[in-house]
């Protein structure tokens, strides 16, 4: 491999790599499509997959095929608006709830850790280091992964040389490499020192009790205590998780997953006060739209706020209600629109007439303002009912400006993006 083909291949995570790889292998071998594809057929792939694998799944391999006719330089027969409309119609017969594991609570995290502590006092009298340092390593692993909100390939690529220590105070680790950077530009963590369930401490205890001094900070342990060279892949950290939630005695332990201490946390991180942006800003989230499927999942004071409402609905009858115009006007999402025309034949009437219909139609009620003369850029203000409703109204929009562009014989680019939260919907 020479320098270019190993500077083009580091800039893909392995991860997404090997799924690309073996989405496209099930387009060509297992349904016995052709590279490159054409819209129908791509079409045709959806249709017959569709009552059979998620929504998230066919997407991932949409995904796959865009990347590869963009990197060999053919045109992506997936942004066509036919396969937009036959992932709707799926949606539409084929409604499913995306699976998502078991948050660990808070009561439960400390009995996870309990036991743990159990294990590490019988094994110091009993002498056996093997279960010594894999109760050790455990409890360092649990406590740094709820309270830092780790995914699992963060937790297993946590490098020794990279983190650093204050006692009492906090660490600070750095990741050169994440889910969520795409620039490949590092972050750093920070995680502060607690008065129980402390992961700083666990984390200590661990790097002295193994020996350690760099390298992967979590490490397969051989039978004889012997630590593998290597750190834990992420692929193993779900069965180790679950080996050692049912050990302590949680139920239903096959309900959980390495996400299990990322949603644990951000529903405590909640439940406690943090607000949302606070929250996305300390676990790495940029879009709120992925924050909030973790928060949605744990409102432990979702009754108290209902109480609170009949409360105050009992307030005395003298209270008269504010004047209509006091009220609050319903929320709006502000988004801005980039809309680009491609003129197909060779009369210009066709890209005015798509462009007035798309501002009559679809623009129009939203209380379209135009920011640049040429008409590419606009903003709009969508009702926020919630981000679900939000997210529909916009990919309605997507469909009809597509069928308005696609009915006047013009091409089609467009995007919209919500400065506020930074989601983009293209």
């Amino acid at each position: 491999m020479n320098r270019l083909d190993q500077y083009l291949d580091a800039a893909q995570r392995e991860n997404t790599r090997l799924s690309y790889e073996s989405a496209l292998r099930h387009f060509e071998v297992e349904w016995g499509g052709f590279l490159p594809a054409t819209t129908d057929s791509v079409a045709r792939y959806l249709a017959d997959y569709g009552g059979k694998l998620a929504s998230s799944t066919l997407r991932h391999r949409l995904a796959a095929l865009s990347r590869w006719h963009a990197d060999h330089g053919f045109v992506d027969p997936t942004k066509a608006p036919l396969i937009r409309q036959v992932l709707k119609g799926i949606r539409a017969l084929h409604p499913s709830q995306e699976k998502q594991a078991k948050p660990l609570e808070l009561d439960h995290l400390q009995r996870v850790v309990d036991w743990l502590e159990r294990g590490i006092a019988l094994a110091q009298v009993s002498g056996d280091q093997q279960a010594l340092l894999r109760h050790t390593r455990d409890r360092a692993l649990v406590l740094i992964g709820f309270w830092r909100g780790f995914r699992a390939d963060e937790l297993s690529s946590l490098r020794i040389e990279y983190i650093d220590v204050v006692p009492g105070e906090g660490l600070t680790c750095y990741l050169p490499r994440s889910k969520g950077d795409r620039a490949f530009a590092g972050r750093r963590f920070q995680c502060p020192a607690l008065s129980r369930l402390c992961p700083v401490t666990a984390y200590s205890t661990w790097i002295a009790s193994s020996g350690l001094v760099e390298g992967e900070v979590f490490r397969k342990i051989g039978r004889w205590g012997n630590l593998a060279p290597t750190g834990l892949h992420p692929g193993s950290l779900i069965p180790l998780l679950r080996d050692i939630f049912a050990a302590a005695g949680i139920e239903e332990s096959g309900d959980y997953s390495s996400h299990s201490l990322r949603r644990g946390f951000a529903g405590w991180a909640r439940a406690s006060g943090w607000d949302v942006k606070d929250l996305m800003a300390y676990v790495g989230w940029k879009d709120i739209k992925s924050a909030m499927r973790y928060i949605d999942a744990v409102d432990s004071g979702l009754q108290a706020r209902f109480e609170k409402g009949l409360v105050l609905r009992e307030a005395p009858a003298e209270h008269k209600a504010a004047p209509a115009e006091a009220r609050l006007a319903p929320e709006t999402a502000t988004v801005r629109v980039k809309l680009t025309l491609i003129r197909l034949s060779e009369s210009m009437r066709g890209m005015t007439r798509a462009r007035q219909a798309i501002e009559q139609r679809c623009f129009g009620p939203l209380n379209m303002r135009r920011l640049n003369p040429d008409g590419s850029e606009y903003e709009l203000a969508i009702p926020l009912v919630s981000r679900a409703a939000l997210d529909e109204t916009i990919y309605e929009l997507i469909d009809a400006i597509y069928q308005i562009a696609d009915d006047n014989h013009c091409g089609l680019e467009t995007s919209f993006h919500e400065p506020s939260t930074n989601t983009t919907w293209d």
